[in-house]
Formats: C-alpha cells, sequence, structure tokens
C-alpha cells in the first residue's frame, strides 16, 4: 500500500470517528452489543415545555439517554477539505455501538480516489474498536481484504489530545453530550418552534467558548490531557462552537447542529435522530477479511525503510 493511501486511510479513519462522536458522551460501561429496547414515553413526557430552557434540556438528556438506541443521520463539513455522510442505527447503552454507511467528499475523496476508493463506507462501531469497509476497488491496497480495524486506543495516539477525548467519547455515548455542556455553561436560548423531518419542534441555541468545550470533552481524561485538548483546540482556531437543539414534545432530541471555525475552514456538523429504542445490532467483520491498521502501517514503513 502507497504512503499517500495509508495517510489518507488514516484521516478518514478520524474523520469517521470524529464524526461519529456527533453522538456524545455520557460515561458507559462498555461492552459488546448493540442495545436497545422499544423506547417508551415517560409518564410526564411532553411537560417540559413548562419548563426554563435548562430545566427542559436536562430532563432531555435524561429521556434522551433511557431510549438506549435510535436512527440517525450525521453529515460533517469542514471547508472543502473533508465533507462527510452517515445514516444507520446507534446504541449507546453501552458505549456507541452499531453500523453505518455513508460516502466521503470534498478534497479526502478526491485523494481517496487515487487508493481505488469511490468515496463510499460502511462503518461499525464496537466496544474497543471501529471497522471501516471502503468497498471493493481499496482492497488491493489492502492485502485484498476488506475490512480495516481501526482500534479506539491506536486512534487516541494518531490523533495526540483529540483523540484521547474521542476515545473516551466513543466508548462511552450518547446523543447528548453537547445538552449536557449547554447547561453546565449557562448558556441557553429558546429560539421559537419548528417542523423538523416532519416532527414538530422546540428550537435551542447557545455558544460554548473553547474552554467549555475542553470541558466537555474532557470527562474521562487526566488533567494534563485535559489541558493538551484545550491547547489542540485553540491551536486548531477553534474559539467558540454554536450550538443549535430541536426537542419535540416528548421531550427527545430531534435533531442538533454544531457550527464552529477552524484554521481549515468552517466547520458543521448535523444529526437528525428518530425511532429511539430502534433495535440494533453489531458485529464484528470476518477476522480472515480483516486488516489492522497498525499492522498496514508497520508493514509501509518497512517497505519505505520509514
Amino acid at each position: 500500500m502507497f504512503k499517500t493511501g495509508r495517510t489518507y486511510l488514516a484521516a478518514t479513519a478520524a474523520v469517521l470517528a470524529l464524526t461519529a462522536t456527533a453522538c456524545g458522551s455520557k460515561g458507559g460501561d462498555g461492552g459488546t452489543g448493540g442495545g436497545g429496547g422499544v423506547a417508551q414515553p415517560a409518564p410526564d413526557s411532553g411537560k417540559g415545555a413548562d419548563l426554563d430552557p435548562a430545566a427542559l434540556l436536562k430532563l432531555v438528556g435524561e429521556k434522551t439517554s433511557a431510549a438506549k438506541s435510535a436512527k440517525v443521520e450525521i453529515s460533517n463539513d469542514i471547508g472543502t477539505a473533508s465533507k462527510s455522510s452517515m445514516t444507520g442505527a446507534i446504541s449507546w447503552e453501552h458505549g456507541l455501538q452499531g453500523e453505518m454507511t455513508g460516502t466521503m467528499g470534498g478534497g479526502m475523496a478526491g485523494a481517496l480516489s487515487k487508493a481505488g476508493s469511490d468515496g463510499s463506507f460502511t462503518a461499525r462501531y464496537l466496544s474497543e474498536a471501529m471497522y471501516v469497509n471502503m468497498g471493493d476497488g481499496m482492497a488491493p491496497q489492502i492485502g485484498g481484504k476488506h475490512w480495516i480495524k481501526y482500534g479506539y486506543a491506536d486512534l487516541a495516539k494518531l490523533m495526540g489530545a483529540a483523540g484521547d477525548s474521542m476515545k473516551s467519547q466513543l466508548q462511552n455515548a450518547d446523543p447528548i453530550s453537547s445538552v449536557r455542556a449547554l447547561i453546565a455553561a449557562g448558556q441557553v436560548t429558546k429560539a421559537g418552534q419548528e417542523t423538523v423531518n416532519g416532527v414538530k419542534a422546540t428550537k435551542y441555541t447557545g455558544d460554548l467558548a473553547v474552554e467549555d468545550l475542553a470541558k466537555s470533552g474532557a470527562k474521562g481524561l487526566s488533567a494534563d490531557q485535559a489541558e493538551a485538548l484545550r491547547k489542540q483546540f485553540a491551536a486548531a482556531g477553534i474559539t467558540t462552537d454554536h450550538i443549535e437543539l430541536w426537542i419535540s414534545g416528548d421531550d427527545l432530541l430531534v435533531k442538533k447542529v454544531e457550527k464552529f471555525s477552524t484554521k481549515a475552514g468552517d466547520a458543521v456538523s448535523t444529526a437528525s435522530y428518530s425511532d429511539y429504542g430502534t433495535k440494533v445490532t453489531a458485529v464484528e467483520p470476518n477476522p480472515l477479511d480483516t486488516v489492522d491498521f497498525v499492522d498496514l502501517v508497520k508493514a509501509n514503513s518497512n517497505k519505505t525503510g520509514a
């Protein structure tokens, strides 16, 4: 496998991991199976409209966490450098688990095409690793196999301080870390009512400073790791995160948009949620059709003498 292909496979993994963490973090307990029963509205469902924004979002966080799973549509744009979209079903009962399919766009897709990929992919999220299938066109570059295993610990090393945060979020995920961060920062404003994906919803907005972002991403990190994360955000040019939330009459998160500026361009992450409580199954791919990304890196280093 040539160096450019390896580099962009690493970048692709980082993009897919960060896109998936649009599902947020909550401090789960690990595990190997995607779950999710049928979500039942709580007895006080719909009463959130009588609460102030912070109290309402606290209720939303509790109900969304309790639902344990949902169908999700996620898009992530960072200037012209990277674009991705994903759809599927995820569970957050035991960390982020599930399967998503999607496409890569922007400059990332152009680079991946040189390695044989058409930009489409399937990503499976399990308790300790993410598995990515970039299609038949990529297989010749990775020894004829289709799945690449990215251990979360290995991704953390690849991405530095942000990787430590990402690893924690992937292993302890639910959709409402942004909700908690807004409550903690005391920055929540009600912004009217809209219909989103056919659901009547109330919109809330807020802005998080880089210090608040670092705090929201630092759960499970040491003090040194948390400070390194803050510095990494600052080095990337991130100063604030503008968050928009749409909440249904059942006090569940319907849609979330996050916008912030980086040195690579303006970034927008959008996630829509539906069918809470849907059944989710996450299965490890056939080991005979899987290669570990760490082994790809080692093999390439041996060939190039790096």
